[in-house]
């Protein structure tokens, strides 16, 4: 007896052609998403049922190996529906039409021949019609999209034309991601091999230095284990007993209780069968996976220190097998290609280290020792790492590498250049020279003196910088020779440059920041106070600049500030300074006036052209500043006075209506009456209780996996107004570096941050906090008495919870002093940031100067990361010099998804802002941190970004 249809089986209405449309819209949507191939699938079969009306849609994956298609969506099947929903169908059902890569229609199965097989399973499921859809990946069908409707000639030529389309685009996206998979592999073979040429580069660094076997072998074992990332790493070396015993000398990594007195009788069963037995044995690498052997056996041993499999290497004297090297990694295939290829170059130049030692301690002949050298200087010609030169006693080329050839151009081999006197090598090197003479002259000097110069810069007429080096050889306490080294520094100098210039320039407008502007008024005041001369400062602010951004954007915003740039600067004067000391606020620096009329000349000029209609994207936009002025001696000030006046003025040339200037007068310095003010309300929130904190979490994501922590919070002061509510410290910010409410604050902020790291602790939660500090506190003579104090008070808390956060603010900073402070906060395991790192208010050289452990990139800087492409360029030069420095990088001011993937792409490991969490009460942390998940992009190592962020790279890079 037939069952009943599942589907009606009356004609549905005809389904407009708008709504092909509309499905080929959400096709392309869905392909532009990029997603996954199964989530692909199920997004085209929910597309063809709800938009289209097809019934019961399938897409399956052609397998030609086993001679099947096999089901992929939809992932379950409904209860009553198996039969048309098969795991997988033989390829031979399919027609030669669909093989032929066209659409295979069956417009009315009821009256098709060669069908009657379906027409009972169709009938009972209300099917009338059908079409098999091949989708192209690579030039080959490897996909079917099914359709079936109970409608009778239902796949029109229209919908036949869309469906040939949808194909077009499953296709493309199908291609796309499998060649997301080959760029995903291609990258990680490509991070290996760098990892293993950064290995071998700093074992040849160790081969080259070492003084003794242990230090050889100590010190190659923590490179392998610290640049290498491989979680263990021993060598041993044979004993001259009989019983062939290996006795470790070195170790690094997991297992140091089971390494630390390690001795294996090869003939011992536990170790006969193990990889240091085999390499012993063969003379040769062997690899050697940990899954098999007792729990006695080595590979039992490495299974318990989590290892998956053993990369045994010999070490040989004189060319017989004299020790052993064994590499533990996690991943059983982690040993193949360019790392197998390093580690036995590692072998080879360990093994000939040990033989130079040996020769030493053998205290061979001068020659013999001095052919041991020049193999060492080989190792280093094989590295490429630097330029090294060897002059005999008599002025002639003993020995160079072909880096030293490379770095002045020579056309010579190394070889063709041994024998030849100084004077002839110095016509062929000479004009590599910037300065030919003078560096010539250097030398001779050098010569003369006979005395080691380290690392001094010179310049090449290439535009390069090399660092070169001196030293005088002696053998027996005589000399035997002068060796030179040369080290081309230039990326290294131009990448320092970079960073620098973030210290000192707006990254928007390339103006002078704050900074700078404020260094450069410093010497205009003393060329004016010599010369008796006047001097203007102007403060320059945007009327209602806000409104631009949230009209067209904060990318166009940044636009507009580059044209009002160029504005100021052309209505200035040859010698006169503008810049930016931040959001939409510059100041000017006008120098030798005649009178204050010029001052006021030059203001009615900027003005004027700030007024001037600007088209951008086609809007034409109506912009007015506010000008202060102050002029100098009149205001017999400071720098930084100056331009505090000059802004007070601006501030009353906008209460008087705006686009219009104010010179300061004492009068204006009234309005800090208002400061004033807000210094008694703030002192008595702190008497009252009213000076809260809050706190936003920050978090990190682990290196190469899709684990996240949170790692931290900083603490946030709000002042609790009755009224208004919580004012954040913009409206106060001035009272926390006051002299009289600094260190009160400071000392109240370190306790309400450790009392709600108590309560967390309480809970069993270990969550570091840190905490601003102002630069007048943290200067205080009884700062670290302050911390002391508050980490008394709070027991439970050690200093590693506590962290401090500071900026440079000018005169109250000296570096020295803060250097120390610093210090001892690390002696106390207080963690000490450098916060509004990438503002200017923060530079390279403070970041030598103080030891800072962290850097936190500012917010300002971080918002526009998305939209300005030289952003990118930055935010890796920040990153790169501070790993190179082991220091931290926090981003914070993380507003969206978006920005949050752009930095961990970039390598920013911990975030902190709005996109992860908003500030919040103490009480509050423990119950977000249980339920907070990561955006998926985010854990996922955003590969979709990267690619982005390439092709954001490569609208920067310099071509060429």
């Amino acid at each position: 007896m037939t069952s009943p249809p599942i589907l009606p089986t009356h004609a549905p209405a005809p389904v407009p052609m708008e709504r092909f449309y509309a499905v080929l819209a959400d096709i392309g949507d869905l392909v532009a998403s990029m997603p996954q191939p199964q989530a692909l699938y199920d997004g085209i079969v929910d597309i063809f049922e709800r938009q289209v009306g097809a019934l019961l849609v399938l897409v399956g994956e052609i397998d030609y190996a086993a001679g099947v298609m096999r089901r992929r969506a939809p992932a379950t099947v409904p209860a009553g529906e198996e039969d048309l929903y098969p795991d997988s169908v033989p390829l031979a059902i399919a027609r030669s039409l669909f093989w032929a890569g066209r659409i295979d229609v069956e417009p009315d199965i009821v009256n098709a021949p060669g069908r009657e097989a379906l027409r009972p399973g169709y009938a009972r499921h209300g099917i009338r019609s059908s079409a098999a859809v091949p989708v192209y990946c690579f030039g080959e069908i490897r996909t079917a999209l099914i359709l079936r409707s109970s409608t009778p000639e239902f796949f029109a030529p229209e919908l036949l034309k869309l469906l040939e389309r949808a194909a077009l685009s499953i296709g493309h996206a199908l291609e796309g991601d499998a060649q997301l998979a080959r760029l995903d592999q291609a990258l990680l073979v490509a991070e290996r091999s760098q990892r293993a040429l950064r290995l071998l580069s700093e074992t040849l660094k160790v081969a080259t230095h070492a003084g003794t076997e242990d230090d050889l072998l100590g010190e190659a074992c923590r490179v392998v284990v610290d640049v290498g990332a491989y979680p263990v790493c021993w060598m041993g070396l044979l004993t001259n007993d009989p019983a062939q015993t290996v006795e470790l000398r070195a170790h690094a990594g997991r297992g140091a209780e089971t390494y630390q007195s390690l001795r294996l009788e090869l003939a011992a069963p536990s170790v006969s069968t193990g990889v240091t037995a085999a390499v012993i044995r063969s003379g040769e690498p062997v690899v050697m996976l940990t899954n098999e052997g007792g729990e006695q056996t080595g590979a039992g041993h490495a299974r318990r220190l989590g290892l998956g499999a053993l990369h045994g290497l010999p070490l040989r004297l004189r060319g017989k097998v004299a020790g052993v090297i064994v590499i533990g990694a996690q991943a059983e295939d982690a040993f193949s290609g360019a790392e197998t290829r390093v580690f036995e170059e590692i072998a080879r130049e360990l093994s000939l280290g040990l033989e130079q030692l040996r020769a030493n301690q053998a205290q061979e002949q001068a020659e013999q020792q001095l052919k041991l050298s020049l193999r060492r200087f080989q190792a280093i010609l094989d590295s490429r790492y630097a330029g090294v030169l060897v002059m005999d006693m008599t002025d002639r080329v003993q020995f160079c590498n072909a880096t030293l050839c490379r770095m002045f151009d020579l056309a010579e081999e190394p070889g063709q250049l041994i024998g030849l006197s100084a004077a002839q090598l110095d016509d062929r090197v000479r004009m590599a020279y910037a300065d030919p003479e003078r560096e010539l002259n250097r030398i001779s000097a050098i010569l003369e003196r006979a005395e080691p110069v380290e690392t001094e810069e010179i310049s090449i007429s290439r535009g390069r910088t090399y660092l070169r080096s001196f030293a005088p050889l002696m053998l027996d306490g005589r000399p035997s020779g002068r060796v030179w080294h040369l080290i081309d520094i230039t990326e290294r100098k131009a990448q320092e440059a970079e960073v620098e210039r973030l210290a000192y320039y707006d990254p928007v407008t390339a103006l002078p920041n704050r900074r700078l502007f404020l260094e450069l008024l410093e010497r205009a005041l003393g060329q004016a106070q010599r010369h008796r001369a006047l001097l203007g400062v102007g403060v320059i602010d945007l009327d209602d600049f806000k409104h631009v951004n949230d009209q067209l954007g904060h990318a166009a915003g940044n636009g507009v500030l580059k044209e009002i740039a160029g504005r100021i600067g052309s209505a200035l004067d040859e010698g006169d300074v503008v810049g930016r000391l931040g959001s939409d606020e510059f100041a000017i620096l006008l120098a030798d006036l005649g009178s204050a009329q010029d001052m006021r000349l030059t203001s009615a000029r900027v003005l004027e052209a700030i007024r001037a209609p600007l088209s951008w994207q086609g809007e034409v936009l109506h912009l007015s500043a506010s000008v202060g002025l102050t002029l100098y001696p009149e205001d017999h000030v400071d720098a930084e006075t100056l331009v505090r006046h000059a802004d007070l003025a601006m501030f009353a040339a906008k209460g008087q209506g705006r686009d219009h200037d104010q010179l300061y007068s004492a009068a204006i310095e009234l309005g800090e009456v208002e400061q004033r003010s807000m210094k008694t309300r703030v002192a008595g929130a702190l008497d009252d209780g009213n000076l809260v904190l809050l706190f936003q979490p920050i978090v990190a994501f682990d290196v190469g996996s899709a684990v996240s922590r949170v790692i931290g919070a900083e603490a946030l002061l709000r002042l609790r107004d009755d009224t208004i509510g919580l004012l954040s410290p913009a409206r106060f910010h001035h009272t926390l570096d006051d002299s009289r409410l600094a260190r009160p604050i400071g000392r109240h902020v370190l306790d309400a941050a450790l009392r709600a790291s108590a309560a967390w602790l309480a809970l069993g939660i270990r969550l570091p906090v840190a905490v601003n500090i102002s630069t007048r506190h943290l200067m205080h003579p009884d700062f670290l008495d302050d911390i002391d104090q508050a980490l008394a008070a709070h027991p439970t808390v050690d200093g590693a919870l506590l962290g401090i956060e500071i900026t440079e603010t000018g005169p109250l900073l000296d570096p020295a002093r803060a250097r120390l402070v610093i210090d001892e906060c690390r002696a106390r395991q207080v963690n000490v940031s450098l916060d509004d790192f990438g503002t200017g208010s923060a530079s390279l050289s403070h970041v030598q100067q103080m030891d800072v452990a962290t850097l936190k990139i500012d917010q300002s800087f971080v918002r526009d990361i998305l939209v300005e492409p030289r952003n990118i360029a930055i935010a890796t030069g920040i990153l790169t010099t501070a790993r190179l420095l082991g220091i931290t990088v926090i981003a914070e001011g993380i507003e969206s998804e978006a920005q949050g993937e752009t930095l961990i792409a970039l390598g920013c490991r911990q975030l902190q802002g709005y996109a992860i969490a908003e500030p919040m009460p103490a009480e509050a942390i423990p119950a977000w941190m249980a339920s907070w998940i990561p955006p998926d992009s985010w854990r996922s190592g955003a590969p979709a970004v990267q690619s982005a962020i390439d092709g954001q790279w490569g609208r920067i890079r310099p071509s060429g």
